[in-house]
């Protein structure tokens, strides 16, 4: 099973092809402000360096948010009009339970974070001791300064909205651990990870279904 995962949710968008849970390619796209110019050319590269075409995809991922208000719509319209042109199915995944899968195994609970603007993130908290993340409640939307006053230790903080907890100067609570940045990871492979057992548990949607997870109303 070829699978294309797409990730426009984030400021570090990516595109990467994989094969199971195999990932055969991957792709950066330049910064979230130029997602549009820049999509469907790197999708071409990504084919090109896997010398793949579109009809051997059998199926999308995409990631649905929270996350980029504009990155979101331009990710999902162009998963949904590659879903009815190849006629595939179309798995969306939670940008938040997404980032949370490289946690795979850890320890004690995790809080991913993304950057919402507005000295404000989203939070997912997810259990990752047993592998494939599972969630301690619904995500939100909270001021970073409510985050670091409702933080339970032991809990590893990770995400790209951790710098909007740096940026506070605020010292944290103790058992509160900082999750290694890692350059030039990126986040498509584990939405198609985690987008082909959705698919293997039938949880895919037709394209005009597909709706991105907001935590807020779009501007």
């Amino acid at each position: 099973m070829l699978l294309l995962a797409l990730d426009t949710a984030t400021d570090s968008g990516s595109l990467a092809l994989l094969k199971g849970e195999q990932v055969l390619g991957e792709v950066a796209l330049p910064g979230a402000g130029s997602y549009l110019v820049h999509l469907l050319p790197s999708l071409d590269r990504l084919l090109r360096e896997t010398g793949i075409t579109l009809k051997e995809v059998s199926a999308l991922c995409v990631s649905q948010g929270p996350g980029n208000f504009t990155g979101l719509r331009l990710g999902l319209a162009t998963a949904q009009g590659l879903s009815l042109a190849l006629g595939c199915p179309l798995v969306p995944v939670p940008t938040l339970e997404a980032l949370a899968a490289r946690h795979a195994g850890h320890p004690v609970p995790v809080a991913v974070l993304v950057d919402a603007k507005r000295r404000e993130v989203y939070v997912g908290h997810y259990d990752c001791s047993h592998g494939r993340p599972m969630p301690l409640g619904p995500p939100e939307r909270l001021p970073v300064s409510e985050l670091v006053r409702r933080l339970v230790p032991p809990l590893l903080l990770s995400g790209p909205g951790l710098k909007c907890c740096r940026e506070l100067h605020e010292p944290l609570p103790p058992g509160i651990e900082l999750a290694l940045e890692e350059p030039g990871w990126l986040l498509a492979p584990w939405v198609g990870r985690l987008g082909r057992e959705r698919l293997l548990k039938g949880l895919k949607v037709k394209p005009q279904e597909l709706t991105p997870l907001y935590l807020r109303p779009a501007i």
